[in-house]
C-alpha cells in the first residue's frame, strides 16, 4: 500500500514536498520502496545490544560463545562482531506525504539466522551500512501523530495472527495491544481463525489508506 503510494507517476503531487530544498545526491534515498530480503552477508557484522530488552543477557551469551565485542558510537550500546549472518524479511518505506524523517521511514521485518549462534535468531532487526561494516539494530521509525495509533494496530494484528513474542513500545510497552487484541478475539470466535485473519487485515489496510489520504490531501492543500 505505501509502495503505491509513493510512486511518482501515480503520485505526482507527492513531489511538491520538499522542492525548494533539495538534499545533496549523497543524501538522497537510493533505497528501493520495498526489499525482498533473503541472503547471507559477510563481513564485519555487528549487531547491536539494542535488539533486545534485555541487552545483558545477550551480552553475557556473546561472551559465552567467545564474540568479540565492541562499543557503539552512541557510548550507550554494545555490538556483537560477527563475520557472517543470514538475513530474512521484508523492509520497506512508510508512506509519509510530509517527508519529516527521510532517514527514519522504513519498517523493517527482517530476521537474524545465525547457525553458529542461535541465540541470536529469530531477532528481528534494521540493516545500515556504517564504514564498510554491516549494523543490525532494533527496527525504529519516526511518525510524529501520523500513523501512530495504525501502527499498534498493525503490531497489534501481526502478534495476534502471526507472532505471539512480538514486542513494540511506543507511550508505552505493546500500546494498544488489549484493546485491539480484544476486537480480534470476538472476530475469531465468530468467524473463524482463517477468515478473522484475512477480514481484519483487510481492515487494517483500509485504515491504512484513510489515514494516508487524509495526510495527503492537507499536504497537497498546504503546499
Amino acid at each position: 500500500m505505501s509502495d503505491g503510494y509513493l510512486r511518482p507517476t501515480d503520485r505526482p503531487h507527492l513531489t511538491v514536498v520538499g522542492e525548494e530544498h533539495v538534499p545533496p545526491r549523497s543524501q538522497r534515498c537510493k533505497r528501493s520502496n520495498i526489499e525482498l530480503i533473503d541472503e547471507t552477508r559477510q563481513g564485519e557484522i555487528l549487531v547491536s545490544s539494542d535488539i533486545t530488552d534485555h541487552p545483558e543477557t545477550l551480552l553475557a551469551r556473546a561472551s559465552e560463545a567467545g564474540l568479540p565485542i565492541r562499543a557503539a558510537k552512541d557510548g550507550h550500546t554494545k555490538h556483537i562482531v560477527l563475520d557472517a549472518v543470514r538475513l530474512h524479511g521484508i523492509d520497506f518505506r512508510l508512506f509519509d506525504p510530509r517527508g519529516l524523517y527521510p532517514h527514519d521511514d522504513r519498517m523493517s521485518f527482517v530476521f537474524i539466522e545465525s547457525p553458529e549462534h542461535h541465540f541470536l535468531d529469530g531477532r528481528l532487526v534494521k540493516i545500515t551500512e556504517e564504514g564498510g561494516a554491516t549494523v543490525l539494530s532494533c527496527p525504529s521509525l519516526r511518525l510524529k501523530s501520523y500513523l501512530e495509533d495504525w501502527t499498534d494496530c498493525l503490531f497489534s494484528w501481526v502478534r495476534f495472527f502471526l507472532m505471539g513474542d512480538l514486542c513494540w513500545s511506543r507511550h508505552e510497552d505493546l500500546q494498544g495491544y488489549h484493546d485491539y487484541r480484544g476486537v480480534f478475539e470476538v472476530v475469531q470466535t465468530t468467524r473463524g481463525s482463517a477468515e478473522a485473519e484475512d477480514a481484519t487485515f483487510d481492515a487494517v489496510l483500509s485504515t491504512f489508506t484513510q489515514h494516508a489520504e487524509h495526510w495527503r490531501c492537507e499536504v497537497q492543500r498546504t503546499a
